[in-house]
């Protein structure tokens, strides 16, 4: 086995354990979100909607960032780069969103559900490549 192959491997390896921290995130938010609006009763108003969604956001991405230094990357936390973090997972959101509404208001009117598919997968491949490049050390 060459380089090319060991470093393919390992990008391959670090892509799948970047997709379980992704849904370990994802549990995580729609977990604080609804303990907050259903537990907790912040739902009488627009703004503790929004501010429960910002602080549940906050959650999965402290927890994605802390597990993506450690098991996908296997980076010190303290060598992370986490406002490169919080700035690429802002870009990926905005990825995900308008490649979502470019499709959906386009070509793909009657197929939401997969513009949000497309979206949501332009936007992880962007995260973890930024990720990867800029947050993380590599090894």
């Amino acid at each position: 086995m060459n380089a090319t192959d060991d470093t393919r491997q390992q990008i391959h390896r670090q892509l799948w354990r970047f997709l379980l921290v992704g849904a370990a995130g994802f549990c995580l938010d729609m977990a604080v979100l609804a303990g907050l609006i259903y537990g907790a009763g912040y739902n009488e108003t627009e703004t503790q909607l929004l501010v429960c969604r910002c602080v549940a956001f906050l959650g999965a991405i402290t927890l994605t960032f802390v597990l993506n230094a450690r098991y996908t990357f296997g980076a010190r936390v303290r060598h992370a780069n986490v406002t490169g973090y919080v700035l690429i997972q802002i870009l990926g959101a905005i990825v995900n969103l308008g490649l979502y509404g470019v499709l959906v208001l386009g070509p793909l009117t009657d197929a939401p559900l997969v513009s949000m598919v497309m979206g949501s997968a332009t936007a992880t491949v962007s995260n973890f490549l930024l990720s990867r490049r800029f947050v993380y050390p590599w090894r």
